[in-house]
This record gives C-alpha cells, structure tokens and sequence, in this order.
C-alpha cells in the first residue's frame, strides 16, 4: 500500500467492522507510507484506512486470495492430417474441441494486493 502517511493508514480489519467501518479493532495496523501485506491464507481480506470518515469516503478494500490451481489449462490436441485415398471429395474441418480455449490461471495473491494498493492510492488521492 501507498500513501500519504501524514494522512492516512492502512488497517485489517474483521468482515464486521469492514462493512461497518468501524476501525477500533484492527487485528494490525501499518502506518509507513510504503507497506507491504503478505496474504498467506486464501479467502477475504478487509483493509481499511482507520482515519476518521476516510473509509467512508471509500477508502477500504476487500481483497479476495483465490486458491491457486496446479493444473495446467487443458487444451485439444491437434488433428492429424488426413492421408489421400480418400473419396476425392471435400471433408469438413473437425469442428473445435470445447476446452481448446486456455483456462485463466489465478494469480491470486500478488494480483490482490497490486489491485488492492491502486485502489487505497487513487482514493487517498481523491481524498487528500
């Protein structure tokens, strides 16, 4: 996270006190101006500025850490050629096989957090 440290903070907080914006219970709170969070565990993270009315004003995000997949994405194989010998007519192209488009990967944590960081800075900036 980003900002302004004269102005602002960074709190997490509990999914309660996020919607509430209530920032009297952070279970941490990060105050340098240039901080970064390390979101070991998946599910929701709640980050809010603790600064009073700045949540309220919008500065608070909810940072979602997806499980990362080990799969790689399954793709179709490819037709073989076909050899001559056939009728001389023409043959119509297999048609694409469902999952021949590549399935997003997650990125997960380091998308969350690059995400989370633009959206507290362009508020803080709104804000400030």
């Amino acid at each position: 996270f980003t900002y302004n440290k004269q102005f602002h903070n960074v709190m997490a907080v509990s999914k309660a006190d996020y919607k509430n914006c209530d920032a009297n219970k952070p279970m941490a709170t990060w105050n340098s101006g240039n901080d970064s969070v390390v979101l070991n565990t998946t599910g929701h993270h709640y980050f809010l500025c603790g600064i009073p009315g700045h949540c309220a004003g919008g500065q608070k995000v909810d940072i979602r850490v997806a499980a990362s997949s080990s799969a790689a994405p399954s793709m179709a194989p490819t037709p073989e050629p076909s050899s001559g010998g056939g009728s001389g007519g023409a043959t119509a192209a297999p048609s694409p096989h469902p999952n021949a488009a590549p399935k997003a990967l997650l990125a997960g944590r380091s998308v969350a957090a690059t995400v989370a960081a633009s959206l507290l800075s362009l508020a803080a900036a709104v804000l400030a």
